[in-house]
């Protein structure tokens, strides 16, 4: 059933099956257990560290992304990046999910609303606000979309016994990464918002789309709190995103 409305982000389909289905394309094949970082070299840096092997690639007509094996103790974890903007981040949730992944940490870095916030300090994202085109194809328009709870708490409390500092908040997801305003900014500040990114509405929506368990962490990287964009030289900080892909093998194997 179609619920239309004026505007077309805003009409909702409940038929669960598009014409295209991943699940009709893809047998199950990976581990059930993924992590997802958006940090290519240090990933590259880990896949070498551990000699890990590739056991498959996700395809698209501008690159293919390497799908690499992690196995210690019996444990099997899928070890990826996913495609940029909320679009490609739902993209691939649905080819990792219909190729065996059930349960997902990502982690990826965002721009802090902050000011005052370190580089590297971590969140949770308790929510997300909508403010990109994907997720409204997985769910029912609304301002917000929330992250899978019970998820939510379980990487919250074995960050808690690891003794590792991180806050939860809210994070405002958009597909206009130059359209940042300072009104903008303000106004999503105003609503709770402490960082700005690109995916992680459609990561949430995907997940509750299907039941998957799934959490994020994002670091704070550069600054946009301010009158003028401070880059921080977030990209660089090579030793926060290799500890964070480190941290998601371990969080991902509790789930």
């Amino acid at each position: 059933m179609i619920y239309t409305h004026p505007y077309p982000i805003c009409e909702f389909d409940t038929e669960r099956k598009g014409v295209i289905c991943a699940q009709d394309l893809f047998e199950k094949t990976l581990p059930e257990k993924c992590v997802l970082t958006f940090f290519r070299r240090e990933l590259n840096a880990f896949v070498q560290e551990n000699n890990l092997m590739q056991i498959g690639e996700m395809h698209s007509e501008i690159v293919d992304i390497p799908i690499w094996l992690y196995e210690k103790d019996g444990e099997k974890i899928a070890m990826t990046m996913p495609f940029q903007c909320s679009a490609g981040a739902v993209s691939t949730v649905e080819e990792l999910y219909a190729r065996g992944c059930e349960k997902f940490i990502i982690c990826g870095g965002a721009g802090s609303l902050i000011q005052g916030a370190k580089v590297g300090e971590i969140m949770l994202p308790t929510a997300a606000v909508r403010d990109e085109g994907a997720s409204y194809h997985y769910l029912p328009p609304s301002r917000e979309v929330e992250a899978p709870e019970e998820t939510l708490q379980k990487t919250a409390q074995a960050l808690r016994e690891k003794n590792i500092p991180f806050v939860f908040g809210k994070t405002w997801t958009t597909d206009g990464f130059c359209r940042e305003t300072p009104d903008m900014i303000e106004r999503r500040r105003a609503e709770g918002c402490r960082m700005v990114e690109m995916e992680t509405a459609g990561f949430y929506a995907a997940a509750k789309f299907y039941g998957l368990e799934l959490a994020q962490l994002l670091y704070a990287g550069d600054d946009v709190s301010g009158a003028q964009w401070d880059n921080r030289s977030w990209n660089r900080r090579e030793d926060i995103r290799r500890n964070l892909i480190d941290l998601s093998v371990e969080l991902v194997k509790q789930l």
